[in-house]
């Protein structure tokens, strides 16, 4: 129910183990303390982990090398299994081992675990004395430089932070509510106010289908607004202004750079996502696409390249792909309103069929290039091109993925907005 450790120590000396996370948790960062026993059984996965101090000779005993170590740490990290980005410190008192064990782990871990983004070293001998004590202030001191030379990511780490306040205290306000009279009752309260979030943010036949997506999209905008509330402090401003390279406005970003951004800020992975969701894309059904004459009055060919700007379009190759997006209201979708649901006619096709010249009709909603399975596309919907499909035709269908909120809405706004144009008689000039 609750987040695994953010941070994480593993030693097989318990006194340098203990040492390393006092001085921590001490300073506020909570850390997970792992004595480690000369075997991987008994550890833990710990997925969200973002800083691993890890000691290099866990395994007593001569060597010849440091290979038996990093072979090590890499099935340590097999075991814990961190998603990544994450840091490794290396605890030691054989720092300029750091970048052979960065070598070694991005060259032989195997495929599933998550490479480290980096290995600093972090050196035991400067912290210790004669009895092994450590000094906790200049340990500290150390961390927090090895920190500071890398501000982008801690910038990144510092935005990650606000969302695990601002999500406390959404969590916190939600609760509030339910705090007042008796102990007892206080569940049932709590079930009655999430239920009616949920009822609220998608409409009553909605929630049963997936009632955490319910209750999420209720308290996701009280989130968002909680995130763009927190303050930045003196110390935080230096971190984010050392962290953006602000990019030169004559300078122009290079398509692929700009297809993974938009692939990150626009189009979703379906998960679980239904298609009759609102967003989604959908490949044409294939009863339909065999009569897409009939239907549409026009060839694939002539579609593709008069109404959808797409150049030597060929329907015989799966690089072209006629899809349906789901752009029913967000009204009607959170009523379910009985009736068929409302898609419109795309074309997704490859980057390199996308002509630079000749009059664009105002009809076409242009998406901006996106990346997908290893290549550059385009998504082109046409405002002439309806489709009404029945929840029955729909269900075998499975989305290819999901547009987000922000662009479904500018798709929406042109579809609407395009067929409100208005039209008069006029006679002579104006």
């Amino acid at each position: 129910m609750l987040g695994s450790p953010r941070i994480v120590a593993i030693d097989d000396q318990k006194e340098h183990l203990a040492g390393l996370a006092n001085c921590l948790n001490q300073n506020g960062f909570a850390c997970l303390q792992i004595p480690f026993k000369g075997e991987l059984t008994g550890i833990k996965p710990c997925p969200d982990v973002r800083v691993i101090f890890a000691d290099l000779q866990l395994v007593p005993g001569p060597r010849s090398d440091h290979l038996v170590d990093f072979t090590g740490i890499g099935g340590l990290l097999a075991t814990i299994k961190p998603i990544g980005p994450y840091f490794i410190f290396l605890w030691t008192q054989h720092p300029e081992q750091a970048s052979g064990l960065l070598a070694y782990l991005n060259e032989r871990l195997g495929t599933g675990v998550t490479k480290p983004y980096d290995v600093r070293p972090l050196s035991k001998s400067r912290h210790m004395d004669q009895d092994g004590n450590i000094s906790d202030e200049k340990l500290m001191e150390e961390i927090v430089d090895i920190t500071r030379g890398l501000p982008q990511v801690g910038a990144l780490f510092d935005w990650e932070g606000r969302v695990l306040r601002a999500a406390g205290r959404t969590v916190s306000s939600v609760l509030d509510l339910a705090s007042t009279g008796e102990t007892e009752e206080r569940s049932d309260r709590l079930g009655g106010i999430l239920g009616r979030l949920g009822v609220e943010a998608v409409g009553r036949n909605h929630v049963e289908g997936d009632r955490f997506k319910a209750v999420n999209d209720a308290l996701l905008p009280i989130l968002a607004d909680r995130i763009s509330k927190t303050g930045v402090n003196e110390t935080d401003d230096e971190l984010w202004r050392a962290a953006l390279s602000i990019p030169d406005p004559r300078e122009s970003l290079p398509v692929e750079d700009a297809a993974r951004l938009n692939r990150l800020v626009h189009i979703a992975d379906p998960g679980n996502t239904s298609s009759a969701a609102r967003g989604a894309v959908v490949p044409l059904p294939d009863s339909r696409r065999a009569n897409f004459q009939d239907q549409f009055g026009i060839t694939e060919t002539e579609a593709a390249g008069k109404y959808f700007r797409c150049k030597d379009f060929d329907p015989g190759r799966s690089r072209f792909r006629w899809v349906l997006v789901q752009c029913q209201a967000a009204c009607d979708y959170a009523q379910s309103n009985s009736g068929s649901v409302p898609f419109y006619l795309g074309l997704d096709f490859p980057e390199a069929h996308r002509p630079t010249g000749g009059k664009m009709p105002q009809s076409i909603w242009r998406g901006p290039a996106f990346e997908f399975g290893g290549e550059i596309r385009r998504l082109r919907v046409n405002a002439g091109f309806p489709v009404a499909l029945a929840g029955t035709e729909l269900q075998p269908i499975e989305p290819l993925y999901r547009l987000r909120e922000h662009i479904l809405n500018d798709l929406v706004y042109h579809l609407h907005s395009h067929g409100a144009r208005p039209g008069m008689m006029s006679f002579g000039a104006t």
